[in-house]
């Protein structure tokens, strides 16, 4: 005897099977948008950060990161007028970006500013990290005199420009 279609067990068993492979699917895909969302935020900071820098050149006159944990701000010298005098004064000098929120916490070795004297080199070496589980594939910023590079750390919980891996 022929028989058509399918039996009850046989389509429960599909069922089964598109359920596990979407559940799989579903966590994969979790952790692909944590690892996005981290290398987007560093991206992110890596081009405010640059924009400061050539913001210090084009002025003339020192500029500002501002960090802490959880946003950051940028600020330009203006105090005392007309071109400041190399120091941050909050409240004083112009904010230039209203404070960034940040969606994953940073770090960073010494101490909360990043200065940009008018001739767009670093006034402080320091390392941005934003620790995460979700392996991305960049994590950190080393800023030297000269340059801003983006890299991956080696070891997370260790902020410095030696466990940042540039390319």
């Amino acid at each position: 005897m022929k028989r058509n279609g399918y039996s009850l067990v046989e389509m429960l068993i599909v069922i089964a099977i598109i359920g596990i492979l979407s559940g799989l699917a579903a966590a994969g895909f979790v952790g692909w948008v944590k690892k996005y969302n981290t290398e987007n935020q560093v991206k992110e900071m890596y081009a405010d950060f640059m924009s400061t820098r050539i913001m210090a050149m084009s002025k003339n006159r020192t500029h500002f990161v501002n960090l802490s944990a959880n946003q950051y701000t940028i600020y330009d010298d203006t105090s005392p007028s007309p071109n400041g005098d190399g120091t941050l004064t909050i409240g004083s000098d112009t904010q230039v970006l209203s404070p960034k929120d940040l969606k994953y916490p940073v770090a960073w070795n010494g101490g909360a500013q990043i200065g940009f004297n008018p001739r767009g080199l670093a006034v402080t070496q320091k390392t941005v990290c934003v620790y995460s589980t979700a392996n991305p594939s960049y994590d950190c910023i080393v800023i030297s005199q000269t340059r801003l590079i983006m890299g991956k750390l080696k070891t997370q919980g260790v902020c410095d420009s030696d466990n940042c891996k540039t390319r």
